[in-house]
């Protein structure tokens, strides 16, 4: 839809602003380094990550294109600041600011006007191809304020409701900015007014309604009526229609697809581990030491977790508690004040310092960099028969950091609302994940800090 055309416009945008900046500035002989080349790649990069993180691309974006272009100006801003802060570390800054600045003024221009045509474009044209697919939605006894939200994140390509058709109302309303008529005649009226070739019925999965009388209404009109089969609320995942060995599907609940989205990922972690593991090794060193100093005993500790589907794996860690602390075929969590932990071993907890081995099972390929923490064997027995949909975490990698733990979901988990809020959000990131998500994660793990309240 809109969203391929959006990338491109605002890349050539960017890198067309650059160019011209560059013109302007280095025009009198001055020489363009090496160095410079390097910051103008990064400077071409770094905007379409922060536009991930200000969701500048995302889609069921009801707003007007002057929010637009304020959200795309502020993504680029943050980009240009993040380039700037980093070019003043390296020599020849001064002439390199004024490129930049050239390169920020250009670009914001380029941008707004880029987006003002792509804003304007679908509305001067309906039929123009690329334009949001204009829908009439049939939504028997569920329309309400947040049927929208709802339906969103269910549905992949971008799409603007028109009307929505629910019987059940006491009368014609507004839901948001979008009519809602209660009579069949009323929607006819204006799937025929408005040149609507889309109708989508939103079904519960379990519970069909008939469509008979749809068919009938528009038998003689070419308009595609689709069904839309929606989950109840309680449902973990949103379901999904996919093609599997040439034939359609609905997934109701289904370990997501190792396609070819997932090839970043594996290739980031093991040479993001591999380069943590070297950058961090005199630390590592200096926790060895520490631990061994600190009370008889090995140096690492080792405990079984279940991976990616329930596959069981040796996790590593730093020991932090004193030798046989544990009963054998038992884990107790540690709490505050917990006199099993050492001293050092209270500081690497408090510091999630013991963690860092860990990047050794990522190299091995066990777990991720970014993903639901893995629990001890003995816990995930407990939790799953107390938790909806517990064991659901584990379709995918364990990893070291995840979206529950940097949205203050780590540590001790005594109270079974903790585990439940912590599942939640594992299971959010399961149904939402990309690559980009794991670096907003990555970034929102190193600028939180490693310091967690309940950490003991």
């Amino acid at each position: 839809m809109l969203t391929p055309i959006s990338k491109a416009a605002d890349f050539l945008c960017i890198s067309g602003a650059a160019y011209i900046s560059q013109c302007i500035v280095f025009h009198n002989g001055n020489a363009f380094s090496h160095i410079d080349g390097l910051l103008g790649l990064l400077g071409l990069a770094l905007p379409f990550i922060t536009f991930r993180i200000t969701r500048v691309y995302q889609p069921f974006r009801y707003e007007s294109a002057i929010n637009n272009a304020i959200r795309v100006l502020v993504a680029w801003l943050i980009a240009q600041l993040v380039l700037a802060a980093i070019s003043h570390a390296y020599p020849g800054s001064s002439l390199r600011s004024h490129w930049l600045l050239w390169w920020t003024v250009i670009a914001a221009c380029a941008l707004i006007a880029g987006r003002s045509v792509i804003h304007v474009l679908p509305s001067l044209n309906r039929s123009w191809p690329f334009a949001p697919t204009r829908v009439a939605i049939v939504a028997p006894s569920s329309a309400n304020d947040g049927l929208l939200a709802w339906i969103a994140p269910q549905v992949r390509n971008a799409f603007i409701p028109e009307v929505i058709y629910d019987p059940s109302l006491p009368l014609d309303t507004t839901i948001g900015v979008i009519p809602a008529v209660r009579t069949l005649e009323r929607l006819k009226d204006i799937v025929r007014a408005e040149n609507l070739r889309e109708i989508w019925i939103v079904n519960s999965l379990f519970e069909p309604i008939s469509v008979e009388h749809l068919f009938e209404s528009f038998c003689d009109d070419f308009v595609n009526i689709r069904v839309l089969p929606i989950l109840e609320r309680s449902a973990s995942t949103a379901s999904s229609v996919e093609d599997f060995r040439g034939i359609p599907i609905l997934n109701v609940m289904a370990t997501p697809d190792r396609n070819w989205e997932t090839v970043p990922k594996e290739i980031f972690d093991r040479v993001f581990a591999f380069a943590v593991l070297v950058a961090i090794s005199p630390i590592l060193l200096a926790i060895a030491l520490a631990v061994k100093l600190s009370s008889p005993g090995s140096i690492f500790f080792r405990q079984h977790r279940k991976g990616m589907n329930g596959d069981v794996f040796s996790i590593y860690k730093f020991r932090t508690m004193y030798q046989g602390a544990d009963k054998p075929g038992t884990v107790v969590q540690a709490r505050k004040g917990d006199a099993r932990v050492t001293r050092v071993g209270r500081f690497l907890r408090s510091t999630s310092l013991d963690e860092l081995p860990q990047f050794l099972n990522v190299l091995k390929g066990e777990m991720s960099v970014v993903g639901p923490r893995p629990h001890a064997v003995e816990h995930d027995e407990y939790y799953k028969n107390v938790v909806q949909h517990y064991m659901f975490r584990y379709r995918i990698k364990p990893g070291i950091t995840g979206w529950a733990q940097v949205n203050g979901y780590r540590g001790e988990t005594a109270e079974i609302e903790k585990m439940e809020a912590r599942v939640k959000s594992d299971l959010y990131y399961i149904q939402h994940w990309s690559f980009w998500m794991d670096m907003k994660i990555i970034f929102l793990t190193l600028a939180k800090g490693f310091i967690g309240r309940s950490a003991y």
